[in-house]
């Protein structure tokens, strides 16, 4: 049986300090063993998940999504959508019907700010857009440059955290969406000692070339690695077998830059120990193979590629079909494993078969 990993928290209805939390627990990981997983990335944040999972051969791997540079608020825009007026209860089939025939309609858009304490307390922190203005528009987050060891210190502190609280044996970076511009070109990086750095190293300044300036952009991506270098050194130092992995979401090889994902620099670093690849809104199989064989050919075994497949995004693979072909198509395609995003989607889909037959592909 191959490695098999899934995504999400335990689909349990009470909280872990209920009395009957272990029991519905050891249930869930049961369906979850039955089906041949062998990993689970999320979780609930407990050791009680962790050694009840242990016992039944189930590694769990909690993770942080974050955005390249940390994002600590945002100006969100929140939707009100149609499906909100749905009559039968959600968890009944009759919902699930109507839900899949249903076009959603969005109405009445509410902006809420929110920030971090510790963004608060130190906006000397801030990465600072071309404009550096420090009033968010609407739809835009705030981030925290790692140019600060104190900025990098928190994020950190975050991390081990979850290992401290979990007993994992491995962890997980996300590399989730953060604002862009119209070239999908991260849109921050602009406080005074980066502008200075670079200028320095290259003669010319940030404001008078593009964003999308390759040296531009290589630069700021190489805060991201060392971020990544620092974090690998230390959760290697608190347990030495700790599996460190990044997740990036599927695209074409020039894109990744784009977000200040330089991989290759972390491949060639010994940053992380296992890399992910997650098509995330993109189902098209020949995507698939194209974008795995291109990581797999410039990774070269220096360590292991995992297909992260979603059932759970808007163009993700949800039908039953689709999601095992995509399988099939990423272990032919160098994946050394195939993992499945994310547990609420397999459980309300009826994919857990599917998983099983996953579960068994070489």
């Amino acid at each position: 049986m191959a490695d098999m990993i899934l995504w999400g928290i335990p689909l349990v209805s009470n909280s872990p300090i209920d009395p009957s939390y272990h029991e519905e627990i050891d249930r869930w990981l049961s369906k979850c063993s039955d089906a041949g997983v062998s990993r689970i990335i999320g979780g609930d944040g407990t050791r009680v998940l962790t050694e009840l999972a242990n016992l039944k051969d189930i590694d769990v791997h909690p993770y942080l999504g974050c955005t390249a540079f940390p994002r600590h608020g945002r100006s969100k825009i929140d939707y009100l959508w149609s499906m909100e007026f749905l009559r039968p209860s959600l968890d009944m089939p009759l919902a699930r019907d109507i839900l899949d025939d249903h076009r959603p309609v969005w109405d009445a858009p509410k902006v809420s700010t929110t920030i971090t304490d510790f963004a608060a307390l130190h906006p000397e922190y801030r990465s600072l857009t071309r404009d550096r203005s420090y009033i968010l528009q609407k739809g835009q987050d705030l981030y925290l440059s790692l140019d600060f060891p104190e900025v990098r210190k928190e994020l950190t502190s975050r991390f081990l955290e979850k290992l401290n609280q979990t007993d994992a044996t491995g962890i997980q970076f996300e590399f989730v969406l953060g604002d862009e511009d119209k070239n999908g070109v991260v849109t921050y990086g602009y406080e005074d000692n980066l502008v200075r750095q670079f200028q320095a190293n290259h003669g010319r300044s940030p404001f008078e070339i593009p964003n999308d300036d390759p040296d531009w952009v290589k630069f700021r991506a190489g805060y991201v690695t060392r971020y990544l270098v620092e974090l690998s050194k230390e959760i290697k130092e608190r347990q030495p077998e700790t599996v460190f992995s990044t997740t990036i979401i599927a695209g074409e090889p020039g894109d990744y830059i784009n977000g200040l994902q330089d991989w290759q620099e972390w491949i060639n670093q010994d940053a992380i120990d296992e890399f992910h690849l997650w098509f995330r809104t993109n189902s098209n199989l020949g995507d698939l193979e194209r974008h795995m064989k291109h990581i797999v050919e410039v990774i070269d075994g220096r360590c292991d590629i995992v297909a992260e497949l979603s059932c759970y995004h808007p163009g993700s693979f949800q039908d039953p079909g689709l999601l095992l072909e995509a399988g099939q198509v990423a272990k032919a395609s160098g994946a050394d494993k195939v993992g499945v995003y994310k547990n609420q989607a397999v459980e309300q889909l009826g994919l857990w078969d599917v998983v099983e037959k996953l579960s068994l592909l070489n």
